[in-house]
């Protein structure tokens, strides 16, 4: 399975609906990555080491969140200033604003991202 780092290959989830996105070693802490698991396009973020994957376009201006700034959990927008909580997986200060949240998990040091939608996003 490939990963879509700007190369357009994509992420085919298996019959669990994981998709297994790369190590974790290419995602050191404070880092982003973005990629597709099935139809989803997506930002995987390292908080301190809590990985997160969320929707990679912005609710406002639809610009992809990779370019975004990250300082602690929050990914602020290059395209319009927008900030996102991403462990929340929501506009920072409007909780009802809510970008696609996708739960992720580590086996063996593996990425596994799950092709469900966890919070689905707010129609803005």
């Amino acid at each position: 399975m490939g990963e879509r780092n700007g190369r357009g290959a994509s992420n085919a989830p298996d019959a669990a609906g994981l998709a297994d996105v790369g190590s974790l070693a290419q995602l050191p802490a404070g880092t982003t990555m973005r990629l597709a698991v099935g139809a989803s396009d997506l930002l995987l973020v390292n908080v301190d080491g809590h990985v997160v994957a969320i929707g990679d376009l912005c609710l406002r201006c639809g610009s992809s969140l990779s370019t975004a700034a990250l300082s602690g959990r929050v990914l602020t927008c290059s395209g319009c200033g927008w900030k996102y909580d991403v462990e929340r997986g929501c506009v920072d200060g409007l909780p009802s604003l809510r970008t696609e949240l996708h739960e992720v998990a580590v086996d063996a040091g593996r990425l596994l991202v799950a092709s469900a939608v966890v919070a689905p996003a707010a129609v803005p």
